[in-house]
């Protein structure tokens, strides 16, 4: 089960970037799109690592070794399907994104009911914060907010697609999860990725979200 893991991991890893490769090189899709589609994509591949590794560290070594393939491609645009065209606009966060999983998943370690929040977090960042943008960058009566890098449409969409992720999560992994603790999970998620500037918000949003989920599920 544990090579099936690594296999299927790191498989379908390059396999997301392949597709966001061939959907920039062959359909011109920009920059950002092709980014998306690694972040959103790449949230899956929690799904082989909790069932092939568990909590065992196991579950540390591919975000650990994608937080080195990422450093190197951002400082050496090794994979350009998922660096920013724009030098003014580059930041840290395909590395963050890395950090974020490898932190999560040390704790998951040491505390096993930790993994389905991992779970929650990876899958809110993927789908919240990935997908966001594409609301948030409706013009017509969307309010914008700390100086303007953040907007009401972008925040709501966060709210909303986080607030999915979290009752289909309980749903397929039968967790003890209220009503309330499933909207203030959501809340969270929103308010996490406000915070977080310059790709920071890989970080705080999943740590954020995975936190509060857990502190849900122990109360």
């Amino acid at each position: 089960m544990v090579v099936l893991g690594y296999a299927i991991t790191f498989l379908w890893v390059f396999a997301v970037m392949g597709v966001a490769q061939v959907a920039k090189s062959l359909f011109k899709a920009s920059s950002e799109a092709s980014r998306k589609i690694i972040h959103v994509l790449v949230a899956f591949a929690w799904i082989p690592m909790y069932i092939c590794f568990g909590s065992s560290w196991h579950l540390v070594v591919p975000p650990l070794c994608f937080v080195v393939i990422n450093y190197i491609s951002l400082k050496k645009n090794v994979f350009s399907m998922m660096e920013r065209s724009d030098e003014a606009k580059q930041s840290y966060g395909t590395v963050f994104y890395a950090v974020s999983m490898v932190i999560m998943a040390a704790f998951s370690v040491f505390k096993p009911d930790f993994l389905p929040c991992y779970g929650i977090g990876m899958f809110c960042l993927a789908f919240g914060d990935g997908l966001a943008p594409l609301v948030g960058s409706i013009k017509k009566g969307n309010t914008s907010f700390f100086g303007g890098k953040r907007t009401a449409f972008g925040s709501a969409a966060v709210f909303i697609l986080s607030l999915v992720v979290v009752i289909a999560m309980t749903a397929i992994l039968d967790l003890p999860l209220k009503w309330y603790a499933c909207i203030l999970i959501a809340v969270c998620s929103a308010l996490m990725e406000v915070v977080g500037m310059q790709g920071f918000d890989n970080l705080t949003l999943p740590l954020g979200t995975s936190a509060v989920a857990f502190l849900f599920l122990n109360m």
